[in-house]
């Protein structure tokens, strides 16, 4: 193969059971040790299968055939009025990697696909995400190990927010509380892993005076793109404003 070709990849994640991550990068384990660097993804991704590809593509083209053959199952979400589409498919790591079989075998290069055993680790981590779905999941148990200072400055927080915007709501996960409009559209994450600050998760401010947090990476693709944080109560009213920015972008 030459310099300029790559890898057509497939990434499974606990985190996302329904989804498999289709992409293509010239070095698979640094797009892996990319994605992996983010703490807001309770799993690791896990590199299921490669087919070796001599040309250098980009990750459209491969995102373009599986389009064409349905174009249902890409994740999209609509953002500010703009269409946003990942690298996400709804289908089995089965049926990511049947399409990449029929590739190799039409190419006869059936030799350049590779499927990869996953390791003590990563089985590990389906079981651990597959009993976690499982249980049923209550504020008490949530907040059991978190700092009582941050728990009771998120409680602020939401209070003071749902004052302004009352038919916010909030849907808890095994590692985060969701904050959502009444339409299900996510306004941020919070994250209370640590003890000394809570995280959020959100979109970027339209404001520029509210943009107080730092950009996730593009390369992550979210739709909430930016991560601000705070540890006092004297910081509350910023984030509130912050979080009605968001409120407003998201509520057509």
């Amino acid at each position: 193969m030459d310099n300029n070709g790559g890898y057509i990849y497939i990434l499974t994640n606990p985190s996302f059971p329904k989804y498999v991550k289709i992409g293509y990068a010239h070095n698979v384990q640094e797009r892996l040790k990319t994605f992996n660097n983010s703490v807001c993804v309770p799993f690791a991704f896990r590199l299921y299968a490669t087919y070796k590809v001599s040309k250098s593509l980009t990750d459209k083209k491969v995102h373009e055939l599986i389009d064409g053959l349905n174009p249902n199952l890409r994740s999209v979400e609509n953002i500010n009025g703009k269409e946003r589409k990942r690298e996400f498919f709804a289908m089995t790591k089965e049926q990511a990697f049947g399409i990449l079989k029929s590739i190799a075998e039409i190419n006869d290069l059936e030799k350049n696909l590779t499927l990869y055993e996953p390791t003590n680790e990563e089985i590990e981590d389906e079981y651990e995400a597959a009993e976690i779905e499982k249980k049923a999941i209550d504020f008490d148990s949530f907040f059991i190990n978190k700092n009582e200072m941050m728990i009771k400055l998120y409680k602020q927080l939401f209070q003071k927010f749902q004052l302004i915007h009352n038919d916010v709501y909030e849907e808890l996960t095994p590692n985060y509380i969701a904050i959502r409009n009444e339409r299900g559209k996510n306004i941020c994450e919070v994250h209370l892993n640590t003890k000394s600050k809570i995280y959020l998760y959100t979109r970027i401010p339209k404001n520029p005076d509210l943009q107080i947090g730092e950009k996730v990476p593009d390369t992550y693709l979210w739709s909430l793109n930016y991560k601000i944080y705070f540890s006092t109560e004297e910081e509350l009213d910023k984030v509130v404003m912050v979080l009605s920015d968001v409120y407003e972008q998201i509520k057509k």
